[in-house]
């Protein structure tokens, strides 16, 4: 009697430890922004439509919840000029993705109707260089089934190695520092 007890009581503890994992879908709807500025202007290219047929499984477990891949060749400046230079300073010929993998997160958002805040670790691999941050990201429900996952972080070109473009002999100067901001619009599929 003594024995079943112990084991009752040990499954019960095990079943609760067990991380709440649930698999996402990542719609075409997703977006991505990075904003910046020169000396003269400020700037924003953004990826308008996620084409990637990636899913994503969030849990606050730790390991890779999973991947976006972005062709930065996608990048739209809403100026041809500003469009080539950025896309050739992040090497995009050489390196064609930015890639963020979802490493881990601090709690399971609830995904009620009310945006909630969590943060969160991602890796960032830019023109050949990986880089750890913390993310910060706000979530709320769409719909049944659908759910939206806002993130930013401000990130500088320098994390990656990379230098800001100067044109016009130095006259006109990027700043190091792009606000980058993803809009992931989520289909639960399990």
């Amino acid at each position: 009697m003594v024995l079943l007890r112990i084991i009752l009581i040990l499954v019960f503890f095990t079943s609760l430890a067990k991380p709440v994992r649930t698999k996402w879908l990542v719609q075409r709807t997703s977006t991505i922004r990075i904003a910046g500025s020169t000396n003269v202007n400020s700037f924003c290219c953004h990826v308008n439509e996620y084409t990637g047929p990636d899913t994503i499984t969030l849990t606050v477990a730790g390991g890779n919840l999973g991947a976006l891949a972005v062709n930065i060749e996608e990048f739209n400046c809403n100026n041809r000029i500003m469009t080539g230079e950025f896309k050739k300073t992040l090497k995009y010929k050489q390196y064609p993705q930015l890639k963020i993998v979802f490493i881990s997160l601090e709690k399971m958002p609830a995904f009620g109707p009310m945006a909630e805040t969590v943060k969160g670790c991602v890796e960032v691999e830019l023109a050949g260089m990986c880089r750890k941050f913390e993310v910060t990201y706000t979530s709320c429900r769409t719909d049944d089934e659908d759910v939206e996952l806002v993130g930013g972080r401000v990130f500088g070109f320098s994390d990656f190695g990379l230098t800001p473009p100067r044109k016009m002999g130095g006259l006109v100067r990027v700043n190091d520092k792009l606000d980058v901001q993803f809009t992931l619009h989520l289909h639960q599929i399990n």
